[in-house]
């Protein structure tokens, strides 16, 4: 194969408003953040698929998610198999 790839997965919403997770292969090469995740994701897999970022250092929190339950940056925390990612706004538990 060449190459390792991971699955995510992405909290997306149907037009009747319910959610569901969409699941993505993401080719990873060495250390990957979600942000970069999730940059692969919108730029090779899926436009829909969106986010907020501004920084890319961890100091403005724009891109503050629910990753696998817990709020964190996803500039700062690292992509593995199986992640699921969700928004912010949805709650979860402080880091």
């Amino acid at each position: 194969m060449g190459r390792n790839e991971i699955t995510v997965r992405i909290a997306t919403w149907n037009r009747d408003g319910s959610k569901v997770y969409r699941q993505y292969l993401v080719p990873l090469d060495g250390e990957m953040s979600v942000l970069n995740a999730l940059e692969y994701v919108h730029i090779h897999l899926d436009p829909s698929v969106s986010y907020r970022v501004s920084c890319r250092r961890g100091v403005c929190g724009a891109c503050l998610m629910l990753i696998n339950g817990k709020k964190r940056l996803a500039c700062e925390t690292e992509v593995t198999d199986g992640m699921e990612i969700d928004p912010a706004s949805e709650g979860g538990e402080d880091a």
